[in-house]
């Protein structure tokens, strides 16, 4: 009775449902001390988050903070930090629908704790919708986004980032960008618990060859990461390394392969000042959401600063119209696969050449 009362207020306040909501509310409110589960085990988090949910809808800003509060303090004193994080986004909604005094503050401060939340147990849908929220609170167009690097460009424009601490003496920044390919079907197949192992797993990785070859992590969000390097041959080494230790480990875990695309630009950031980020950033951004899963992709002025070295065999070249980038763009592959893959990824295709 209780579960259906809930998820009749859920349903009844993103409709904004004004006929039937003072029902509803009614008859939840003798309960708002009680959790809500399925089941015996699964919980769904404090009853009175329902409450506010309704209230909200109802214009009673007051009672739907009241609300949210109580909901904040039995989720978080119960450990059940998927409704917390739930409860900070409506409670964030509400707070800016309202608009009163230190609204906005409490907003955004709600969201940024959301996102933590989010970003640790892997629950895309509430990461979605609060960096979509918060994007829109500080003035960040929110449309378009199809892949974690569109979210981690939005983030990173929305929160500058001087770029000339990380330029190399030529005053050049090599940007890298990374994306798990179909993050969402992963997801529903595996499941929350599943997804949060493999997303930790994969996130350690990156992070320890980030270490290794000393990229600076500007921003991170889903899945997505976006670093800068100045060296592009480190970054090219450390694209390389990734694909390698990502491969290493899911050859270890072949339920649950992870495939992930990468991409990266070389600009002048000392040369290109403030249009850096319009310039450059976008254009990795465009090249890493081009490559396929299990890819590395670079521009053409990255090759042409790396080739030399003769440390790195660019493949496949082709001429891509990027979204947003005037014109054509030539990119390269980066060959990744150490030799024993090559030898055995050759067998069954002698006249291709590998990526």
């Amino acid at each position: 009775w209780l579960m259906s009362l809930a998820y009749l207020s859920e349903a009844c306040a993103r409709l904004a449902d004004a006929e039937h909501a003072p029902a509803l509310y009614e008859m939840l409110r003798p309960f708002a001390q009680l959790t809500v589960t399925i089941g015996p085990v699964l919980p769904l988090g404090s009853a009175a988050r329902h409450l506010g949910l309704l209230a909200a809808a109802l214009g009673r800003h007051t009672d739907a903070a009241e609300h949210f509060e109580a909901a904040l303090a039995m989720n978080a004193r119960m450990g059940m930090q998927q409704a917390v994080a739930r409860t900070q986004l409506n409670y964030a909604e509400l707070l800016l629908a309202r608009n009163g005094s230190g609204d906005r503050a409490k907003a955004l401060d709600l969201l940024n704790r959301a996102l933590d939340i989010a970003r640790e147990l892997g629950m895309k849908l509430v990461l979605e919708q609060a960096l979509a929220l918060k994007l829109r609170v500080q003035g960040v167009p929110t449309n378009n986004f199809t892949t974690s690097v569109d979210a981690v460009v939005a983030v990173a424009q929305g929160e500058p980032t001087d770029w000339q601490r990380h330029a190399a003496p030529d005053g050049t920044v090599t940007i890298l960008f990374t994306d798990i390919e179909g993050s969402t079907v992963l997801t529903e197949r595996l499941g929350d618990r599943r997804w949060v192992q493999l997303l930790r797993s994969h996130n350690d990785i990156v992070r320890a060859e980030l270490a290794r070859h000393g990229g600076f992590e500007v921003k991170s969000q889903g899945d997505g990461f976006m670093v800068a390097f100045q060296s592009a041959r480190r970054a090219v080494q450390c694209a390389i390394a990734m694909q390698r230790a990502l491969a290493r480990s899911g050859a270890q875990h072949p339920d649950a392969p992870i495939r992930v695309r990468i991409g990266l630009h070389t600009g002048e950031a000392i040369k290109e000042g403030h249009d850096f980020f319009g310039r450059n950033v976008v254009l990795a951004a465009r090249i890493a959401n081009a490559a396929q899963g299990g890819e590395i992709l670079v521009s053409s002025v990255l090759k042409e600063l790396t080739e030399s070295i003769g440390d790195a065999r660019f493949v496949n070249a082709r001429d891509l119209e990027l979204k947003g980038i005037a014109g054509t763009r030539r990119v390269y592959g980066v060959a990744w696969q150490e030799e024993t893959e090559c030898q055995s990824a050759k067998q069954g295709r002698p006249d291709e050449t590998l990526g």
